[in-house]
């Protein structure tokens, strides 16, 4: 059932690593103006293959990983999901990017929105898992209909939401060795700590926006065989 949701997001991965403009980061990056951006920007297609593509894939094995908590619930029907709210959270990529400044009442209100995301998405599964099928759309096709299928799609397909809604919460960033990614004299230059966070909800969504209605098609698809 994992592979379902897997095949998915390794799309979103591929889709926003191509939307993803490094440039941009770096120009609007503190040091945009340092020796080390420079040269990073006149070789942004190494930046990219050495630390970006790299670090998505990253993201991804996290997004995964912080699926199997979540799948243990939705298989376990005698289970709380407050028994496995707290290993949800530590594994949610959303949580472990949380600015430091968020603190008190807003923490805590963002905390019971993502637990509540995670249980809403343990909730849809749990039908998938008890299928008789065990082929992700066959199993979606037994037991919901067209409309619930597209809403699951929606609800659960938008990775994004989450820093769409709260965006000032979250901070992601890139720490980059200039040496590491061209060698040479660029040893010399400091490493730099990189924020992208704007373009990590741009790239995202323009992902969203090519991979959600392929698995509307697909939903199509099997509604109709």
């Amino acid at each position: 059932m994992e592979d379902g949701f897997e095949r998915y997001l390794s799309d979103l991965v591929d889709e926003t690593y191509a939307a993803f403009d490094v440039a941009a980061v770096l120009r609007g990056s503190r040091g945009g103006g340092s020796k080390a951006v420079s040269k990073l920007l006149k070789n942004s297609r190494p930046l990219e293959r050495h630390v970006v593509r790299p670090k998505l894939r990253e993201y991804q094995r996290e997004i995964m990983a912080q699926f199997e908590p979540v799948l243990d619930y939705a298989a376990d029907s005698e289970a709380t999901f407050e028994a496995h709210a707290d290993e949800v959270l530590a594994r949610d990529i959303y949580w472990n990017s949380l600015a430091d400044s968020i603190r008190g009442d807003r923490r805590e209100q963002i905390r019971e929105t993502l637990l509540a995301r995670q249980r809403t998405f343990g909730d849809d599964i749990a039908p998938l898992i008890a299928a008789d099928s065990d082929e992700f759309w066959p199993a979606v096709a037994e037991v919901y209909d067209y409309e619930a299928a597209i809403d699951i799609v929606e609800r659960h397909f938008e990775y994004s939401t989450p820093l769409r809604e709260h965006r000032d919460a979250f901070v992601f960033e890139l720490e980059i060795d200039p040496g590491e990614v061209l060698g040479g004299l660029a040893r010399a230059l400091p490493s730099l700590q990189v924020e992208f966070t704007d373009e990590a909800l741009r790239s995202m969504r323009r992902a969203e926006q090519r991979v959600i209605p392929e698995a509307k098609s697909d939903v199509e698809h099997v509604f109709e065989e």
